[in-house]
């Protein structure tokens, strides 16, 4: 019932501001408010889909996820209809040489702690795309944790995923 009252207040917040931005979620639970899909423990920013490009068959997909429970959180897996395969990719610098590989096992989040999944770094590659996902569109990626569960974001694609003008911001109030 708290976290009902709290969650209730920070809406009324962020409506004060202005706009709800449309690409943070809080999440765990099933509710959806306003496209603000609410939770105790995970928040997400930053989420966006790179557009198909070419005939090129995969694309990637990012989000920035913060720990906000009293407990480490792992992001085990991530899906998406539009591909044959999605998995979680890590890149390594070894000798001055960047590498990119799938992360078995997940990435781990330690309370109060942010993963980034960004362009150019740590993402989600979505392989052997079964649909394109075009610039404006909207794509559902489900992520996967160990805690939380399973949690469904509408992605929204871009041919500049992140840009600039097109990330969102975490607003406290």
């Amino acid at each position: 019932m708290k976290a009902v009252a709290v969650l209730a207040l920070s809406l009324m917040a962020l409506a004060a501001c202005g706009k709800v931005e449309e690409q943070t979620s809080v999440a765990a639970s099933s509710s959806n408010v306003n496209g603000i899909i609410t939770n105790t423990k995970v928040l997400m920013t930053d989420y966006a889909m790179r557009a198909a490009l070419g005939t090129n068959p995969n694309t990637a997909a990012y989000v920035t996820i913060k720990n906000g429970g009293d407990k480490p959180e792992t992001l085990l897996s991530a899906s998406c209809a539009c591909a044959a395969k999605a998995s979680l990719h890590e890149m390594t610098m070894t000798d001055g040489v960047m590498s990119m590989g799938e992360k078995t096992g997940g990435f781990e989040i330690k309370p109060g702690e942010t993963l980034v999944l960004a362009p150019g770094g740590n993402h989600i590659m979505l392989e052997g795309l079964t649909e394109r996902p075009a610039e404006g569109q909207t794509v559902n990626v489900t992520l996967t944790f160990d805690g939380a569960g399973p949690i469904t974001l509408g992605m929204p694609v871009s041919n500049a995923p992140l840009a600039k003008t097109g990330t969102s911001e975490e607003h406290v109030h």
